[in-house]
């Protein structure tokens, strides 16, 4: 055992003389101690303030650190098997692919916390707390608050969320499955191609969450609140292959390109086919029949739509940054609000390239097209047909519009000339393609 180990153990000892009330007892208290792979079971550090303690790698099973002051502290890989954080505050903690099977953090606070962060200069960083890519299995959230936190591609199966609140957390790709989130607070969440195969959501709010390519129709879902919420409403009906198709689109989405397969429309006939609120970033769709299909509320950026057919197709609200329309027909499509604006490319591990893509419409005909408030910043528009669209308080800063036809286009209110400002971006984590 190091003399590291032997010190904290020291304290460790103080530590249950003091919870004891015995006379020699000490407070637990280790700010910013390197306590990385220690290893400590079936000990009580209950009330102790370990504040941004780094963790990493140690082995810390059916440990308790209730009510304890564990601010910023960094548990990456930790082993926590049946540990206890009940109404700790975990403010800002990191536990990045830890193993919390069985722990409890009833009434914890993991909201986001103000680390103070001198690499580049005295300042204050905003960190939200991390359980991404942790296993979950049993975990209990009973009441916590998990507002803001990062909980992508966590396995969470049975976890109980009861009248937790995860206000704006980011859930995408996890599974959920079983889990129960009665009363829980969800507005804002984000929970993009998460599983939440027969979950509980009664009375849970859900108002303006973001469920793309989420099926619901095996969730319990009484007297929830899914005001504004975005969520796929007509899953069950779609084609077996395209369904198929979608599944392994998400494991795609995901995994950032490692499991799954990126979905291939090239030439199918969908139309009429519902996908409303699915994401299909990066996904190829040539020359495929779309006509009336309704992709409104779905996330399609950097999509290949080249030469397909979208006549009367419902895009209201869709995401199309850095999409592919050359040649594509889009003749009385409905895309009011849309977004055909510029993306950045980022490289398959997430690294941003600074490169930014344009949506590309050249070519294409959007005659009597809806497309009132639709974004079309840096938009490439060459030999394009807007004959009688509606235009209306579109912004078309940064397009070319002599090259494009907009005979008796509606224009009134929108948004003209060249961008003064860089046009606001989207910084996604997708696979450049």
């Amino acid at each position: 055992m190091t003399d590291r180990a032997m010190e904290f153990l020291k304290q460790v000892r103080d530590h249950l003389f003091y919870l004891k009330l015995r006379p020699g007892g000490i407070r637990l208290q280790a700010k910013g101690a390197d306590l990385s792979g220690l290893r400590l079971r079936g000990f009580t550090l209950k009330s102790s303030v370990l504040t941004q303690v780094d963790f990493t790698d140690a082995e810390l099973e059916e440990v308790s650190f209730d009510m304890s002051d564990l601010f910023g502290s960094n548990f990456t890989r930790a082993v926590l098997v049946g540990s206890r954080f009940v109404r700790a505050d975990l403010r800002g903690a990191n536990f990045l692919k830890a193993n919390l099977r069985r722990t409890d953090f009833e009434e914890a606070d993991l909201r986001p916390g103000q680390i103070l962060n001198f690499s580049s200069g005295k300042q204050e960083v905003r960190q939200r707390t991390s359980l991404q890519d942790a296993t979950m299995e049993g975990v209990n959230f009973k009441n916590a608050d998990l507002s803001h936190a990062d909980l992508t591609n966590s396995g969470m199966r049975g976890t109980d969320f009861a009248g937790a609140n995860l206000f704006a957390a980011n859930l995408a790709g996890a599974d959920l499955r079983e889990a129960n989130f009665t009363g829980a607070k969800l507005k804002r969440a984000i929970l993009n191609g998460a599983a939440l195969n027969q979950s509980i959501l009664r009375h849970a709010d859900l108002r303006e969450a973001v469920l793309r390519n989420v099926d619901l129709a095996e969730s319990d879902v009484y007297g929830a609140n899914l005001d504004g919420a975005i969520y796929m409403k007509g899953a069950g009906s779609l084609p077996p292959d395209v369904r198929q198709m979608l599944d392994a689109h998400i494991q795609w989405i995901n995994s950032n390109g490692r499991q799954g397969l990126r979905a291939d429309f090239t030439g199918m006939d969908l139309r009429g086919v519902d996908l409303t609120a699915a994401d299909l970033s990066g996904a190829v769709f040539r020359g495929a029949k779309l006509n009336e299909a309704s992709l409104a509320n779905a996330f399609l950026s950097l999509v290949d739509f080249g030469g397909a057919k979208l006549c009367g197709a419902k895009l209201d609200q869709a995401i199309l940054t850095g999409a592919n329309l050359m040649d594509a027909d889009l003749s009385g499509a409905h895309a009011g609000g849309a977004d055909l604006g510029m993306v950045e490319l980022r490289q398959p591990n997430g690294a941003p390239t600074g490169r930014m893509w344009p949506a590309n419409l050249s070519g294409a005909t959007l005659t009597g097209a809806d497309l009132r408030g639709a974004r079309l910043t840096g938009a490439k528009i060459g030999g394009a047909v807007f004959e009688n669209a509606n235009l209306a308080s579109a912004d078309l800063r940064g397009c070319d519009e002599a090259s494009a036809n907009l005979t008796r286009a509606y224009l009134s209110g929108a948004r003209r000339g060249a961008l003064s400002t860089p046009a606001h971006t989207e910084k996604l984590a997708l696979l450049a393609v």
